[in-house]
C-alpha cells in the first residue's frame, strides 16, 4: 500500500495552487536587515565622553581597587561603578599638578627610595670621599710629610722635663748620640737627645702670651700688637730656615739634617726667649740681661754639642776639594775645606739664636717707671 503525504483524509491527493507574491511598494514595512545587538546591562560609553556627566572636564576619577576575579572569557560581567557626584554649592578648583624635577621623572622618585639603591648610592659617596681623601693626602705629604712629621711630636712628660732641663744646664748632660733602630732614629720619647718640635711649638705660644703681659704692663697691649708679635716671630723662622738650607745648598755641605731637624733645633730658642721675658716681668730690666746672657750661653752650648755629631760625622766626600797634579799625575784630595764648611755652618747657625731672642724681646723690657698691671 503506498502513502502519499498529499493525500487527504478521504485519499484523494490536493493540487498544489501556488499563490502570487505581493508586490510591497513600501521598503520601510519589511524592517532592518541588520541584526539587532544584544542587551546588556553596560552602559554605553564613548571615548571621548566621561560617564560622569558632571565631570564636563574629564578629570580623572579613582576608584578603590577591589579584589580581581577570574572569569572565563565567555562570561566577563560588566559592573557599573557609581562616580561621586561634586558638590554643586562648593566651586571647582583646577588640579596643580606636582612640581617637576629637571632631568627627573616621577618614576626615578621612586627607584631611589628602594634600599638597594640607597646603599649602592652610599657606597658610591663612600669610594669617592675614600679616593679624594688620598688625593688631598698625597698632595699634602708631598709638600708636608705628615708620616715624618709624628715623629717629631713623640713625645711624653718625663721627655720634656729632661729636654728642658738639658737645654738650660747642659753642661750636665755626658752623653750625646742618637739611638737608632735599624738604621733609623729612635723616637725623642725613648732618646732624649732626638729632637722634637713639641717643646719649639709650646714655647712659640707661651712667648706670644708672655709678650701680651709685657705690652700690657707697657700699657701698649692691643689686638694689633699681639697678632703682630706672633706673625714677626713666625716670619723669622721660615727666612731663617730659608737661610739655613740656601747655605747648605750653595756651599754643597752634606750632613744628616733635615729640614724638620733645623726647624726643631732653632726652635728651641724660644725657650730661652721665654725665660728672657719671664725675667723682665719679674725683675724689669736686669731680669731681662741677666736671664737673657743665661739662657743665650746655655742654647748655644746645646745647639753644639748637640749638631756636632750630626754636621760633623761622616767621611765628606761630596764637597771636598779634588785637584789635579800635572806633574805627579795624581789626584789628591783635601778633607779639610768641607769640614771648615762645615764648621762654617754650625757657628752661623748657634750664633744667629742669642741675635735673634735679643731681637725679638728687646722691645719688651718693662721699665722701673712703668707700674705694674
Amino acid at each position: 500500500m503506498n502513502f502519499n503525504a498529499q493525500a487527504g483524509p478521504d485519499g484523494r491527493a490536493h493540487r498544489s495552487v501556488s499563490k502570487k507574491p505581493k508586490r510591497v511598494s513600501d521598503v520601510n514595512a519589511l524592517g532592518s536587515t541588520i541584526p539587532y545587538q544584544q542587551m546588556t546591562s553596560q552602559i554605553p560609553t564613548n571615548q571621548y565622553m566621561t560617564n560622569d556627566p558632571n565631570n564636563l572636564y574629564g578629570q580623572q576619577q579613582y576608584a578603590a581597587p577591589q579584589q580581581q576575579q577570574h572569569f572565563p572569557m565567555d562570561q566577563q560581567p560588566n559592573y557599573y561603578i557609581p562616580q561621586p557626584q561634586p558638590n554643586p554649592n562648593v566651586p571647582r578648583q583646577p588640579v596643580q599638578p606636582a612640581p617637576a624635577v629637571p632631568g627627573m621623572a616621577g618614576g626615578q622618585f621612586t627607584m631611589f627610595q628602594q634600599p638597594i639603591v640607597q646603599d649602592m648610592a652610599m657606597q658610591y659617596g663612600q669610594k669617592l670621599a675614600d679616593q679624594g681623601k688620598e688625593i688631598v693626602h698625597s698632595h699634602i705629604e708631598k709638600y708636608l710629610p705628615m708620616s715624618k712629621l709624628k715623629y717629631y711630636f713623640s713625645v711624653d712628660n718625663s721627655y720634656v722635663v729632661n729636654k728642658l732641663k738639658i737645654i738650660f744646664f747642659p753642661f750636665m748632660q755626658k752623653d750625646w748620640g742618637m739611638k737608632y733602630d735599624h738604621d733609623n732614629p729612635v723616637q725623642p720619647r725613648y732618646d732624649i737627645n732626638a729632637p722634637d718640635l713639641y717643646i719649639p711649638a709650646m714655647s712659640y705660644i707661651t712667648y706670644v702670651v708672655l709678650a701680651g703681659i709685657a705690652l700690657g704692663m707697657q700699657k701698649r697691649f692691643s689686638s694689633e700688637q699681639l697678632g703682630i708679635q706672633a706673625s714677626s716671630a713666625l716670619a723669622y723662622s721660615i727666612f731663617e730656615i730659608v737661610i739655613y738650607t740656601l747655605t747648605l745648598y750653595i756651599g754643597n755641605i752634606s750632613t744628616s739634617l733635615s729640614t724638620l731637624d733645623l726647624l726643631a733645633l732653632t726652635g728651641y730658642k724660644y725657650a730661652a726667649i721665654v725665660v728672657t721675658v719671664a725675667g723682665t716681668i719679674l725683675l724689669k730690666r736686669m731680669g731681662y740681661y741677666l736671664a737673657l746672657l743665661y739662657s743665650s750661653a746655655m742654647l748655644t752650648l746645646f745647639l753644639l754639642r748637640t749638631m756636632k755629631a750630626k754636621v760633623l760625622s761622616g767621611q765628606d766626600q761630596s764637597q771636598s776639594a779634588v785637584g789635579y797634579d800635572p806633574y805627579s799625575g795624581q789626584q789628591h784630595t783635601d778633607h779639610s775645606v768641607g769640614r771648615k764648611r762645615k764648621l762654617y755652618f754650625l757657628f752661623l747657625l748657634t750664633g744667629l739664636q742669642p741675635v735673634l731672642a735679643f731681637w725679638l724681646t728687646v722691645h719688651l723690657i718693662v721699665n722701673e717707671t712703668v707700674p705694674s698691671a
